[in-house]
């Protein structure tokens, strides 16, 4: 029996947001967050306790991540807090946002145009700018992510928690496999042209995907692979079956 497998879910979604993959000769065990809009530094609190549980459960020694979005975050920072104590074989990085998502950098900007309308109600552009601002909140809200939530700003490039985070060394006894996303799935693909200039999966471009010595001062000693897939930010979690699999053969 090989080590159990903890799947760990991104920002405003739960262990629902995973198809329940049928894995050989592995437990497989799907975490929820108390809070899915939560600080992924506390977040990585919660992974550590659920890791322990399943250690107790299954007898093994050590678990296998596999971690999804803001999920990779949250098992980057669980690593790196317990450098010789984590307990994991491998870590399986889905769209991660290791330089975060360009989008959220104007995560402030539909409650700021809301604002913007209702002070100016008397004329047609503030509700212009409300009308925007309120469907820019609808859209973000119904995919899972509360803009204005500790997680969305954590997730905004050079924001203070993905600074400490990525001057943190990481364990050197981990296999990290990054599978990076580049879909050219309409309207995706528009985003990318729009936002990144670059590869990406509509949320969060492929430089920010990939482990580097920007995520990392010791990157350069750690036992790491890439794969690629061709998928939608949010439709990661149910589609990516053949490349978690392919992942855990490194």
């Amino acid at each position: 029996m090989g080590s159990p497998v903890i799947y760990v879910h991104g920002i405003g979604a739960s262990a629902l947001v995973w198809k329940k993959f049928d894995l050989p000769d592995r437990d497989s065990f799907y975490l929820s967050f108390s809070d899915p809009f939560a600080d992924p530094a506390l977040q990585s609190a919660e992974l550590a306790k659920f890791i322990l549980g399943v250690l107790q459960q299954t007898g093994q020694s050590k678990v296998v991540l596999i971690c999804h979005s803001m999920g990779s975050l949250v098992a980057r920072r669980y690593l790196a807090d317990n450098l010789s104590s984590h307990h994991v074989e491998r870590v399986v990085f889905l769209s991660a946002l290791n330089l975060g998502s360009v989008g959220l950098s104007f995560n402030w900007l539909p409650l700021f145009l809301i604002l913007l309308g209702g002070a100016g109600y008397r004329y047609l552009w503030p509700v212009i700018f409300t009308v925007i601002g309120l469907f820019w909140e609808t859209i973000s809200y119904s995919r899972g992510v509360l803009l204005l939530s500790p997680a969305a700003w954590a997730m905004r490039p050079r924001s203070k928690f993905l600074k400490s985070l990525n001057a943190l060394r990481m364990p050197t006894d981990v296999k990290y496999v990054a599978v990076l996303n580049d879909t050219k799935v309409f309207p995706h693909v528009l985003v990318n042209l729009l936002l990144f200039r670059e590869g990406g999966d509509g949320a969060v471009p492929v430089s920010s995907q990939r482990l580097s010595d920007k995520c990392a001062p010791n990157f350069s000693e750690l036992d790491y692979h890439e794969l690629h897939m061709d998928l939608p930010h949010f439709a990661v979690p149910k589609k990516a079956e053949a490349q978690i699999i392919e992942a855990l053969k490194f």
